[in-house]
Parts: structure tokens; C-alpha cells; sequence
């Protein structure tokens, strides 16, 4: 009877603990979902920072001083019509990898993909560019390209480019999420902290004047140091994500021509007073 009753009282206490354990494991995961959440979703017009920490000298520094200084813009429209899942470092010397490109998202109700509407922006940000008498290199031209994001930043550090700007649509799990963001590094970024703070003025001047333009949601500055499209970046550069393709409105806004005009305005203008 003793051990019977013994048996009990341990069996009782491991399933206690896995239950516990359970229990810890939802209100961390909760808890990040909340923090990703917060990182961006700010209705303030500031640049939202995260919590910066000193660049750790042990870890890789390969990153070279920031070189854009010219008038000269490289566009790169975000993606391509297939992606490529082979894996790249997320920055020089990082032992973390990432897809080297994807193909991105898709419109809920136009269907139409994310690295269409991207290059069709592309196009009239680079002659509304050239016109108002900036030179402009772009990425890429065509759907039928296979480039992954180191590549892409390379393009932008051999050019010498002033600003690297980096089109893209944004999608989630909630259809009721709107408005325009776009995204820099942190000054603690171990890859390319020395245009972080380039990179945040550039990216805060052009989500204003989007925002001002097309009258979407301001939903900040979001920063990150996990995007190898910037982490291989030499040159300031800001990744602009237009609105959300998950979203009915926007979806379909996105691909309306005269909306895609005010993006491109509220770019010009945000480069425009980025510049000076």
C-alpha cells in the first residue's frame, strides 16, 4: 500500500510540473507576440527604438564606414515572381542565415503578387527621380530574376548611393491591419551601425511624406537588426512598406495607379528632405 501510494505522489508531481511548465511556455510566447506587436504598431510620427545596447566587439565587425554621399538613388522593388529559399548570412561574418530571397505576399482580393506591385512602383519612383534631376539605378527591371538580398545591397555599396530604397507591401494574420511603415537599423546594429542614424532620418522623412500624401495610417519607424536586405548595407537605406495586401482597402488601393503616384510623391519628398 505504501508503494502504491508512493507511485501516486511522483506520478502527481511530474504531471504538475509539465502543466506548469505548459502554462510558463504560453504567457512567454504571448508575451513576444505582444513585444513584435508593439515594435511597430505606433500611431506617433517618432521613430520607434528599441532598446539599444552597446555593439559587442567580440562578435563579427566587417561593416565598412558609411559611404553614400552622392545624389545618386539605387530602387530595389522588394522580391521577385519566384523565390529562393538557399540559405545567405543575414550580415558579413554572421553565422545566422536566412532565405536569400522570397517571393513575398499575395493581395486578399486582387490576388495580385506583392513583387508586381513593388516593381510597377519602382518604375515611377525612378522617373518621378529622374525628373526631378537625381540619377537612378535599379535592381531590377523584370519579374524573372533571381537576386538575393546581399546581392541587392551590393548594388547600392558599388554605387556609392546617396539613399538605397527598398520597396515592399506588408501582409498579416489580422485583416484589419493598415497603414504604411518602413524600417532602419539600430545604432547598436553589429553589421551596419554606422548608417544607422542615416538610415533612420532617411526612413522617417519618406514614412511622413508617404503618410502626408496618401493620408494612411502612420504606424512609425520600426527598427530591426535581423533584415539582411539592410544588415549588408554600407549606404543609408530604408525598406518602405507600403500598406498591408492582407487588407481589403489597401489591397486594392495598392494597386490603383493614382495611389501608387502619391507613394512615389511622398517619397520623392521624403528623399528630397532627407538630402537637405
Amino acid at each position: 500500500m505504501k508503494k502504491l501510494l508512493s507511485v501516486f505522489l511522483i506520478l502527481f508531481f511530474i504531471v504538475g510540473c509539465n502543466q506548469e511548465k505548459q502554462i510558463d511556455t504560453v504567457i512567454s510566447d504571448t508575451n513576444i507576440v505582444k513585444e513584435q506587436r508593439n515594435s511597430f504598431i505606433k500611431d506617433s510620427r517618432e521613430i520607434v527604438i528599441a532598446k539599444e545596447e552597446p555593439v559587442n566587439e567580440s562578435l563579427p565587425q566587417e561593416s565598412l564606414p558609411i559611404v553614400g554621399n552622392s545624389r545618386l538613388i539605387v530602387i530595389d522593388a522588394g522580391h521577385q515572381r519566384y523565390g529562393n529559399n538557399e540559405q545567405e548570412p543575414i550580415g558579413p561574418g554572421a553565422s545566422e542565415t536566412k532565405a536569400k530571397v522570397t517571393s513575398g505576399t499575395t493581395g486578399v482580393v486582387t490576388g495580385k503578387l506583392e513583387s508586381l506591385i513593388n516593381l510597377e512602383v519602382a518604375f515611377k519612383l525612378k522617373d518621378k527621380l529622374e525628373a526631378s534631376g537625381y540619377q537612378v539605378i535599379m535592381v531590377r527591371t523584370s519579374q524573372d530574376v533571381d537576386m538575393s538580398n546581399s546581392e541587392r545591397a551590393k548594388i547600392a555599396n558599388e554605387n556609392n548611393a546617396g539613399a538605397f530604397i527598398r520597396i515592399h507591401c506588408n501582409s498579416d494574420s489580422s485583416s484589419g491591419a493598415k497603414g504604411a511603415l518602413t524600417i532602419a537599423p539600430s545604432t547598436s546594429n553589429q553589421y551596419c551601425h554606422q548608417i544607422a542614424n542615416a538610415s533612420q532620418a532617411l526612413s522617417k522623412s519618406v514614412l511622413n511624406n508617404i503618410c502626408n500624401e496618401t493620408g494612411a495610417k502612420n504606424r512609425g519607424v520600426m527598427i530591426s537588426d535581423t533584415m539582411s536586405g539592410i544588415n549588408w548595407c554600407q549606404v543609408p537605406v530604408t525598406i518602405v512598406e507600403m500598406g498591408f495586401l492582407s487588407n481589403p482597402e489597401e489591397d486594392q488601393l495598392l494597386s490603383d495607379s493614382n495611389y501608387q503616384d502619391k507613394i512615389v510623391t511622398g517619397i520623392v519628398k521624403g528623399i528630397n528632405e532627407y538630402m537637405n
